[in-house]
């Protein structure tokens, strides 16, 4: 799903779809800051544990793997603007430091990887309601890896001329499938954090202004605390797998690779 440097030819839908995605960044660069600094700090280690997470691929069919993209659990536990200036830093980071993405297709990356996704799972969290974190978290994680990735198929059509049952057979068909998997491991973290941190999670409250517990205490300061340590816990155990992850090319690479024999 990340994007290189050289592969869209076209400058037009280069630059149009990289205006879209550095939109969207700016617009919620605004809202995040409208909100202030309450739960940097953990949006900042979840951040940090998808920075992790998505350089750990694993086999997912013959011939190709895939990494989680990380917008369901950041969506459904800081809101979807925390959750795309998350993924909008994280994909800085890669682009910059890693060269995983590239610097002309930042844009790009962050309308597929970042704005698409979150957006698919806020509403689906809209339409199923707090009490169906599980579910949308599968669904949310399906939808949104579907249509990031048609998205970035038809980018690859129109900006790179790749045939379009390629691009959108390859692409789609398996993010969706690495969608189901990352939607059931999110689902199960969530099932956990809900119990050992109640109020931690923005998708597990009622409502944005009602952070209280019955008896009338506020539980988030202790559930924050909980939230770091586990979120800490996984970025150390992400960290401890990353040797053991494979070399097969992604969905991506194996698109691009078929399109230039």
């Amino acid at each position: 799903m990340h994007l290189a440097d050289g592969i869209v030819e076209n400058p037009a839908w280069l630059i149009g779809a990289n205006i879209v995605g550095a939109a969207a960044a700016v617009l919620v660069t605004r809202r995040v800051g409208a909100e202030g600094s309450r739960g940097v700090a953990f949006t900042g280690t979840l951040a940090a544990f998808v920075l992790a997470a998505q350089a750990l691929n694993v086999p997912l069919v013959p011939g190709a793997s895939a990494h989680v993209i990380g917008a369901s659990l950041l969506t459904l536990a800081v809101g979807p603007a925390r959750a795309v200036l998350a993924l909008v830093a994280v994909l800085i980071v890669q682009a910059l430091m890693f060269a995983d993405g590239g610097v002309s297709a930042l844009g790009i990356n962050v309308l597929n990887i970042a704005v698409i996704p979150v957006l698919a799972v806020h509403v689906v969290h809209r339409l199923l309601g707090p009490k169906r974190l599980a579910l949308t978290a599968v669904l949310g994680t399906v939808i949104g890896n579907a249509l990031g990735a048609s998205s970035l198929a038809l980018t690859l059509v129109a900006g790179a001329g790749v045939p379009v049952v390629l691009a959108f057979g390859w692409l789609v068909g398996l993010q969706m499938l690495a969608g189901l998997v990352e939607g059931v491991l999110t689902a199960l973290a969530l099932r956990h954090l809900v119990k050992a941190a109640p109020g931690l999670l923005v998708a597990a409250r009622p409502a944005p202004d009602l952070p209280m517990m019955i008896d009338g205490s506020d539980d988030r300061p202790r559930s924050r605390r909980v939230g770091l340590l586990w979120a800490t816990l996984a970025i150390g155990l992400t960290c401890a797998l990353l040797p053991l992850a494979t070399d097969l090319p992604d969905a991506l690479e194996r698109v691009v690779e078929r399109s230039r024999q």
